[in-house]
């Protein structure tokens, strides 16, 4: 079952993406959809972490932006999505990694639009895939995988359960994920591009705080391979 959860003062915009979300049935009916009129609401659920947010910007005393904030202490997989009427994406948006920003002026059709890519990620962020390395055989979401860390002999697994180390070469782990969004910044590290922070000249920043190092030769590519991936997501 996915959950889902509307934040918005404006009653008028709850039931207006209400009703959209429930006229186009997503996830073959399989779904909840919460409503909440204020941050301190959403974030006193008992249900969280919703599988997806859509967020207003402007809500009084504590707004979207501090509610994200919040969020992201613990709902760290949450599909983020935030509605505005006048606020320009500022840099502490990005900050939250949100999925879609979406201002208030938009119509039913483009909206509809927009809430069926942000199912197609739910989807495919809950979407399980099968390693298999050294007679072991895990079986996880491609979407709690951070970054990959060649360690010697063996590859190291950096989840949001923990580290697993793994019998294996980082070539075939790469053709297993890059159907996923992941690619290297180093010839050592294979990373998730769905969980980076922020990228520097030299390093990039994973949600968990780790600072990974971006090499000379993979600094180009990485960066437009993770510019490419930013432009489909935000």
């Amino acid at each position: 079952m996915v959950t889902i959860a509307i934040c918005d003062d404006a009653q008028i915009d709850q039931q207006m993406i209400a009703g959209l979300i429930k006229e186009l049935n997503p996830f073959d009916g399989q779904f909840t959809l919460d409503i909440f009129s204020s941050g301190d609401e959403l974030l006193a659920s008992p249900k969280r972490p919703y599988d997806m947010v859509i967020l207003d910007v402007q809500m009084p005393e504590k707004n979207g932006y501090w509610t994200a904030q919040q969020l992201r202490e613990s709902d760290q997989r949450t599909l983020l999505v935030f509605l505005t009427g006048v606020a320009a994406p500022t840099v502490e948006v990005f900050r939250v990694t949100p999925f879609r920003y979406w201002m208030k002026q938009m119509g039913p059709e483009e909206l509809k639009t927009e809430l069926t890519a942000c199912f197609q990620e739910v989807e495919r962020r809950q979407r399980f895939i099968i390693i298999q390395a050294g007679g072991e055989i895990l079986r996880l979401s491609a979407a709690s995988i951070l970054y990959l860390v060649i360690q010697g002999r063996m590859v190291e697994l950096v989840t949001d359960k923990g580290r697993k180390s793994l019998k294996a070469k980082m070539a075939d782990m790469y053709s297993l994920l890059a159907p996923y969004g992941f690619g290297y910044c180093h010839k050592s590290y294979l990373v998730n591009f769905s969980r980076v922070m922020s990228v520097s000249s030299g390093s990039v920043i994973m949600e968990n705080g780790d600072i990974l190092p971006i090499s000379q030769p993979k600094a180009k590519s990485f960066k437009s391979e993770f510019l490419r991936f930013a432009k489909t997501a935000v």
